[in-house]
């Protein structure tokens, strides 16, 4: 004899519905909220006989997540698609909290209407807290990163570089597709070999990378700059990534070329005047030893 299959029982439903950490409802086919469990009348302090109704629940949403999540859960409604979607949910407290709202519609025996709709909202607060401070901080250091004068990058552990701030583009007129292609050569041919070797060996041997190089401009004119690179390590002291900038470094290298031209030209013109000198100093002796 095959086994009996028990189908759930609205007490089952009901225990399952008040056990589960979630704020618990379920809405007609249109849209029509029919049910809330206990967590949400405790957290929310509204009674069933308040909350249910087609729009109440957005009452209670921020008022920056209403329409988009009115829209949203139209959308959903009308094509029968899983309703998912992020929003703050204002407490009986008058705080709001972030949750994830979600949804699916159950269909009758035959599947082609929805008889209601199943959903639950879970809080997720803390962990978008930790997610939007993230992503602030991330913010914080692009506009940091893009605000300093150094063209700035980044590699990844073995030394693939990943990240460039604008200044970057901005100064070799390549985007971050050409870059991470390889096709675009931004380092003078003749010192391209050397760098990226001696990139290579820092890397390996987890030191700090230091070197000096032309760098092409989008205009096609090079220049030099000094390229600084430090491995970031974990708190296991792993390297999780390279941070390096690179700054032009022209202005002092031709002073620099400047001043080695005028030394060489002094060193060449103390030693001509010494020949004169001595060829003075002989010519003198001379003259001296033929008038004795």
């Amino acid at each position: 004899m095959a086994p009996t299959t028990l189908r759930p029982t609205p007490a089952d439903f009901s225990f399952l519905a008040e056990l589960i950490p979630q704020l618990v409802w379920t809405t007609d086919p249109n849209g029509y909220h029919t049910y809330f469990n206990q967590r949400w009348i405790d957290y929310t302090g509204y009674t069933l006989a308040d909350s249910v109704g087609d729009d109440m629940w957005n009452n209670l949403l921020h008022p920056d997540d209403r329409q988009r999540a009115r829209q949203r859960w139209g959308h959903s409604l009308e094509t029968g698609e899983f309703y998912e979607i992020e929003y703050r949910f204002k407490s009986k407290e008058g705080e709001y909290r972030w949750f994830l709202g979600q949804a699916l519609p159950v269909r009758d025996e035959a599947g082609s209407s929805i008889s209601k709709w199943f959903g639950t909202c879970t809080d997720i607060h803390d962990q978008k807290m930790q997610e939007l401070a993230l992503r602030k901080r991330e913010q914080d250091f692009i506009t940091l990163a893009n605000a300093i004068p150094q063209l700035a990058w980044m590699a990844d552990e073995k030394g693939n570089l990943f990240w460039y701030n604008q200044r970057w583009f901005d100064f070799t007129g390549t985007t971050l597709e050409q870059m991470q292609s390889g096709n675009a050569h931004t380092i003078h041919p003749d010192y391209r070999a050397e760098v990226n070797e001696s990139f290579r060996q820092a890397v390996e041997e987890n030191r700090l990378y230091e070197g000096t190089f032309p760098l092409r401009r989008h205009d096609g004119e090079y220049r030099w700059f000094l390229s600084r690179a430090l491995p970031v390590h974990d708190e296991a002291g792993n390297i999780m990534r390279w941070c390096g900038t690179n700054t032009d470094i022209t202005g002092q290298k031709e002073l620099q070329e400047q001043l080695e031209r005028a030394y060489s030209d002094l060193e060449a013109k103390v030693m001509f005047r010494t020949l004169d000198l001595e060829r003075e100093v002989q010519e003198l002796r001379q003259k001296l030893g033929a008038e004795s």
